[in-house]
């Protein structure tokens, strides 16, 4: 985007800002208006008329003020339950991995519709604007992987750091799971180093292209990164793993050490040439879309003195020349979130479903948690083309009439009762999902390896998330052992027992004599649960019969023989009730809860009637009412509530426009008894378009 494109732009409207600012001390309506909605969404009457009168500063600290770290609307349940198995829903066959996958494009839906119900009611708009330009800042899609927990959770991060510590909020986004599988870092290793995370944090999220860095200090910054990736076994969290870093010291921006990413962070804010390009990004947001670099300067050195807090350097842009400048009004051109959020705060409009407003700004080329690509969606003029001016129009037509207050025929659905779930004793093995995720041919002589998870796991008043388990089967030695994975056990799962001294994430599970003595003396629980897994390791293995594993032969792999299976996981039991002791529970196969697993109840043998009825549940589950703090029952209650006084149809045009139109005269004053017509003229003229 250039000026020049823009000011074109502008002109053509013939919107180009005119007039001159009154005195900092009392704001006027036209000067609270241009407050409001460059730190938020859209400017309300109510709001115009609590900033009306104040001065420049007291304004100004008002809004700083009710910046928050959270959000007021509770984010779906889903998002702080387990992680899904995203690593092991494909062992179910094609059926439940298809509607898997179909659920999280639901919850990228409800999560969509959730921020925008925010966005909608939040009393502190600058909040949800600065989220918004954080998560196009440090741009990643949900495409990439299709989590929309991550999205979820890195959405409340960027909320809670906003206007806080840029060092907090670098440190957390350069390691945010959703990022690191984004740009590849997950692939970053000492033997093969990747540059894409390195190459990004410098020149997109924090330096700025070209900028006190060169190609030198993109590799260095990607063998920094080596070993920062997602678990493999549990759930996907972000591990650093020594083995795939490169330890070895590195030279970046002139200086020298063993570096790791808190040193990368640390080391860019302290680059000469750090500041500018945030405060540029910044300012292209809140000010203008051509920075002023002098300014610039100016806002960096204050930056630079609150030690990189956002909020000073917030504060002191919103009280800068040029934010006041009635030259600056005008000159940006709204997002579509910005344009819908705005205009739904603005008029007070209510809509009963906010999927609507996300698939109206999805339309019009802004796809919350989804921009195109890592540098974020479009700027300035390049919202603007003949597709989306005409879309925009039809857009704001429709909210006008309310068309959007009405939910579709085919979204109204009545819910789906949950299949009942079966209720487990302490004393029972309760296992909601077993996966066979991965089964070694072999010869028979040769006896067996394989792995299963054991999901959704409940025995002795405890419930764990899963149970990674390998199973050794050597029949030549009479020998089968397991070996279980304890990362994902919280409360800690088999916490008595030795650990692996390469890895104390797991644990041996080997039933020869005497274990139970070299074991610690307090292994109770341990020794229980070691009792029943190994009691029940068959009847759980049955259960994966007809998993993909077994069927790899279709796709022109050596298949798995489950018998083989099962033999191991017998003879397993055989020695383990030995060496362990029995067990007075039984074993059950059943969830905690119908979405643990992601898949809302989903279980074998559901017609497609079922299924069809389960994802009409959830969808009438995942909608979002979009409510602004102040509805107004009609457009002449709007007009009411304006502050100031003379001709009704300026101060309406004040108050819904940044930049003055001409004057109409008579026109104006007979088009003004019908109120509808003419905020319906106001928001389908090009001024609109601009803030």
């Amino acid at each position: 985007m250039t000026g020049k494109g823009l000011a074109a732009f502008v002109m053509a409207a013939g919107v180009l800002a005119q007039g001159a600012s009154a005195g900092p001390e009392a704001m006027t309506p036209q000067e609270a208006r241009h407050l409001i909605a460059r730190t938020g969404f859209g400017a309300a009457p109510h709001e115009i008329t609590a900033f009306t009168g104040l001065s420049f500063q007291e304004g100004v600290a008002r809004i700083m003020a009710d910046l928050r770290t959270s959000a007021v609307t509770p984010l779906p349940a889903w998002s702080e339950d387990w992680t899904y198995p995203y690593d092991l829903i494909w062992a179910l066959g094609d059926t439940q991995t298809d509607l898997f996958y179909a659920n999280r494009y639901m919850e990228l839906e409800e999560l969509s519709a959730w921020w925008l119900a925010e966005m909608v009611s939040t009393p502190s708009p600058l909040t949800e604007r600065l989220t918004l330009f954080w998560s196009d800042h440090f741009a990643n899609s949900f495409e990439a992987h299709e989590n929309a927990q991550w999205m979820a959770q890195q959405n409340a991060f960027l909320r809670t750091h906003a206007a806080g510590d840029f060092a907090r909020l670098a440190q957390g986004m350069l390691l945010d799971p959703a990022m690191l599988q984004y740009l590849s870092n997950t692939t970053n290793t000492v033997d093969a180093p990747n540059e894409d995370l390195g190459r990004e944090f410098l020149e997109l999220f924090t330096l700025g292209e070209g900028r006190g860095y060169d190609q030198n200090d993109v590799r260095a910054a990607a063998r920094i990164l080596t070993g920062y990736t997602l678990a493999e076994e549990g759930a996907p969290v972000p591990v650093f793993l020594a083995e795939d870093h490169d330890d070895g010291e590195k030279d970046l921006f002139g200086q020298r050490g063993a570096f790791k990413a808190e040193d990368l962070v640390a080391l860019t804010l302290q680059n000469p040439e750090f500041g500018p390009y945030i405060v540029e990004q910044l300012w292209k947001t809140f000010i203008s879309d051509v920075p002023d670099p002098v300014a610039v300067s100016e806002l960096v050195e204050v930056w630079r003195g609150a030690e990189w807090q956002i909020a000073p350097l917030l504060e002191a842009m919103f009280l800068s020349d040029a934010f006041w400048d009635p030259a600056n009004r005008g000159r940006l051109i709204k997002s579509p979130v910005e344009l819908l959020v705005g205009t739904t705060r603005t008029f007070g409009l209510e809509l009963s479903d906010g999927r609507v407003m996300w698939w109206m700004a999805e339309e019009l080329g802004q796809s919350l948690f989804m921009p195109p690509n890592v540098g974020g969606w479009p700027e300035g003029v390049e919202w603007i083309n003949d597709a989306t001016a005409s879309g925009r129009a039809t857009t704001l037509t429709y909210l006008l009439q309310g068309a959007a207050d009405t939910t579709p025929a085919d979204m109204m659905m009545t819910a789906a009762a949950a299949p009942a779930q079966l209720d487990a004793r302490p004393q029972d093995l309760r296992v909601g999902q077993v996966f066979a995720s991965y089964v070694e041919p072999r010869s028979e002589e040769d006896g067996f390896g394989g792995a299963f998870t054991l999901y959704d796991v409940s025995f002795g008043g405890e419930t764990w998330r899963s149970i990674p388990l390998w199973l050794e089967h050597q029949p030549d030695e009479d020998w089968a052992a397991v070996y279980a994975y304890t990362g994902d056990c919280a409360p800690e799962c088999f916490a008595g027992l030795p650990r692996d001294e390469e890895d104390a994430n797991w644990i041996a599970l080997e039933p020869w004599d005497g274990i139970m003595a070299y074991w610690e003396s307090d292994t109770g629980p341990d020794q229980a649960l070691a009792a029943a897994i190994a009691a029940h390791l068959p009847a759980m293995l049955e259960t994966t019969a007809g998993q993909r594993v077994y069927q790899q032969a279709e796709y022109g792999e050596e298949t798995a023989d489950l018998e083989q299976v099962l033999a191991a996981a017998r003879q397993f039991s055989e020695s383990g009730r030995s060496a362990f002791g029995g067990t007075e529970g039984t074993f059950v196969s059943a969830l905690s809860r119908p979405s643990v697993l992601g898949t809302s109840g989903y279980r074998a043998g559901q017609s497609e009637a079922e299924v069809d009825a389960m994802l009409e549940a959830q969808e009438e589950a995942s909608r979002r009412v979009l409510q602004p703090e102040v509805i107004y029952a009609s457009p002449r209650d709007w007009i009411n509530a304006l502050p100031g006084t003379g001709p009704e149809s300026m101060r309406v045009a004040e108050a819904v426009l940044a930049v003055p139109r001409p004057q109409q005269g008579l026109r104006d004053e007979m088009v003004v008894q019908d109120a509808e017509a003419l905020l319906r003229q106001l928001i389908l003229s090009p001024r609109y378009q601009v803030k």
